[in-house]
Order: C-alpha cells, then sequence, then structure tokens
C-alpha cells in the first residue's frame, strides 16, 4: 500500500502488488516504437518518383503522393495519417479510395481511378512480385537517416517512394540513459526496417532492436526473452502491443493510448513522459527493499522475544513475562514494521530529487532578476 501510494504520487499506477514485487527483478525492458519512443505524429520528408513513363497520364513527385494519400485514407496508421497530411498540406485533391484492404505489418491496397495502387514495405512488394531495385540505394540512404521509407506500386509496377520521419519524445533518450544506470538492458520492438530502426536506436542508445516485426508476433518476441530466463517489461501504447504488454512479466501502458493497453497492462504510467518507467522501478526496487527489511526485523524480533516469553530467563534471573508484557511486546513488533513502512513516505525518486534540486538552484536567480528589474 505505502509503495503504490508513492508510486501514484509520481504519476505510476501499479495494478496490483505483483506488479511491484515482478517490476523490482525486471533485466530487459522492451519499448514500442511509434507512439512510445516517438511521438506518433511523423511527417512526410521525402518524395521520389519513378520517370519512365510507367505512371501513364500521372507524373512527378505530386501524383505518387496523391494516389498514396488516397490510398491511406481510410488508414487509421500513424504513418498512413502523415501521408494524408502531407497530401492537403499541399493541397492536393484526395477522393476517397473505390476500395480498401489493409495489409497488418505490410502496408495497404486500394484501388484508385481504376488503378491497382500498393504502398507499404518491402516485403509486401516482394510478395506482389513488385522489382523495387531502381529506388532501392535512394531508400537505403533514407533509412539510415532514420527515416521510413513506403513504396508505392501503381498497376504492378514501382511508381515511387514516400518517406515519414518521425520525432523523438523529448525525454527517451534520458529515459534509456537512467535505465542503463540501474544495470537494465533494453530493447526497441517495430515493424519498421532494420536500418531504419538501427538509426532511431543509436539516438537513444538502445542495446538490442527487434525489426520488422509483424504486430501479432510482439508477444511472441517477449517470450523469447523470457525463454532466456529473463524478466521482462513491455511499455507500449498501442491496440497492437496489447498481447505483448499481457505476456510480459511487467506491461506499462502510456496514459494517453489506447484503452485496450491500458486494461491489459500491469502498470499506468499516466503521464507520457518515458522517465516515468524508471520512477516505477525505482519505487518498485525501494518497496521490496522495505518488505526485506520488515521481514528480516520480524522474524529476528520474535526469534529474541518467543524464547524469552517461553521462559528462557527463568533459571537464571527469575524472570516471567506476563501476559501484559507479551502483549505489549507484541504490540511493539507491529509498532515498529509500520513505522519502517512509513519511511516510504520521505522517498523521492531520483529525476524528482534532481528536478527539485534544480528548481531550488533557480529561485535565487529568478529573485535576483525581478529585484534588479525594480
Amino acid at each position: 500500500m505505502a509503495g503504490t501510494g508513492k508510486a501514484a504520487e509520481h504519476g505510476v499506477l501499479f495494478k496490483n502488488a505483483e506488479a511491484i514485487e515482478n517490476a523490482s527483478k525486471l533485466k530487459v525492458i522492451v519499448f514500442d516504437k511509434t507512439g512510445t519512443l516517438t511521438k506518433g505524429e511523423p511527417s512526410v520528408t521525402d518524395v521520389v518518383a519513378m520517370d519512365d513513363g510507367r505512371m501513364m497520364n500521372d507524373e512527378g513527385h505530386s501524383s505518387v503522393l496523391r494516389l498514396a494519400a488516397i490510398a491511406e485514407k481510410n488508414s487509421e496508421h500513424p504513418l498512413g495519417e502523415a501521408i494524408v497530411r502531407g497530401a492537403e498540406a499541399r493541397g492536393l485533391e484526395i477522393p476517397d479510395a473505390e476500395s480498401f484492404n489493409a495489409i497488418p505489418g505490410h502496408g495497404v491496397e486500394a484501388r484508385v481511378e481504376g488503378r491497382e495502387v500498393l504502398l507499404g514495405n518491402r516485403k509486401l512488394m516482394r510478395e506482389r512480385n513488385v522489382d523495387i531495385s531502381p529506388l532501392l540505394p535512394q531508400a537505403e540512404a533514407l533509412e539510415r537517416d532514420g527515416k521510413t521509407v513506403m513504396f508505392v506500386a501503381v498497376g504492378g509496377q514501382l511508381a515511387g517512394l514516400i518517406a515519414v520521419a518521425d520525432t523523438l519524445k523529448e525525454y527517451s533518450a534520458e529515459a534509456i540513459q537512467r535505465l542503463h544506470q540501474l544495470g537494465l538492458e533494453v530493447a526497441m520492438i517495430t515493424g519498421d526496417n532494420r536500418r531504419t530502426a538501427e538509426a532511431i536506436a543509436r539516438q537513444v542508445g538502445i542495446d538490442r532492436v527487434l525489426a520488422e516485426v509483424l504486430p501479432q508476433d510482439k508477444a511472441e518476441e517477449v517470450k523469447k526473452l523470457q525463454a532466456q530466463g529473463l524478466k521482462v517489461a513491455m511499455v507500449g501504447d498501442g491496440v497492437n502491443d496489447a498481447p505483448a504488454l499481457a505476456q510480459a512479466d511487467v506491461g506499462m501502458a502510456i496514459g494517453s493510448g489506447t484503452d485496450v493497453a491500458k486494461e491489459t497492462g500491469h502498470v499506468i504510467l499516466i503521464k507520457e513522459d518515458l522517465r516515468d518507467v524508471v520512477v516505477a522501478i525505482e519505487v518498485a526496487k525501494a518497496t521490496m527493499g522495505k518488505v526485506k527489511q520488515n521481514l528480516f526485523w520480524a522474524f529476528a524480533y520474535n526469534t529474541l522475544s518467543i524464547p524469552i516469553g517461553a521462559g528462557l530467563l527463568y533459571p537464571v534471573f527469575k524472570l516471567v513475562v506476563s501476559p501484559e508484557w507479551a502483549a505489549f511486546l507484541m504490540a511493539v513488533s507491529s509498532i515498529t514494521v509500520t513505522l519502517n513502512t512509513l519511511l516510504m513516505r520521505g522517498f523521492v525518486p531520483s529525476i524528482r530529487r534532481e528536478e527539485r534540486r534544480r528548481e531550488a538552484a533557480q529561485r535565487p536567480l529568478v529573485a535576483a532578476t525581478v529585484s534588479s528589474g525594480k
């Protein structure tokens, strides 16, 4: 109770005691990329078009972007929404597609103005026998910059590609650094190709990259880590993260994420600040430290007191513990455990301590500035 209350003070909700215990034993933290490490608000950065007449009456970058936006108009994926926003910003007309089908983990297919349009990753293009080799060098260069590349095919022929970039959340890199300081391994799981995923991982200092993972396979990747004897936490925010959150020893759901993720997770991070993952682990470790202290002192106290109550000192000192004193000594045992637990009220996570120190250091500067202004 003391631990969950302290965590709640700092924006972390533990659903049960088991979550606290497991959080104190974690060895690996797995972060979902889109919407968790990144803001989930990507934008179109590059559009490359094939210039060989394959696109019939449509030519140029605007045509590639327009076709892609029409195909993605009914998509709920952040990357699809970014493409639609990019087309709208360029003033392109985006009518409804004649048909639409989302292919989880691969992309979308749609019928646009009588033509079959495919928009997706390499896997989708390989499965549909679309030759992407003419634009592969450009795609690899964009991916090395941490951008997600989606290929566009029209009528079974490569038409171009679109690169989308998502920005990292403000405290992502600091959160990873602090987790390393706690001795934890940090992994990232994403459906992006390996080049893009590794570029993002380098920016935040992540150890292990699980790339090109389909949404339904995220839980399996968590299982593989657990099979190595590791206690694993999964941090995510979306519907497709729910199975992995449930599979992990500790599922941490971002408070701004979907209801399904929050319902499935064992811990809810109320804010979007990833440093709260560190707060959760520090509170869990402090709580379990108190549990172990209480167990030790309770056992030590009773180990000494019970023999005395049984008459151990009578043969030498003629000392008998009366029922009143026995009750008093038993109450003292409970009181000491309670008082030791209440010391948790003074616990402050390292991040919050540093924030308070910074605020305290800034106050004299602010006061001096105000007084000089007068």
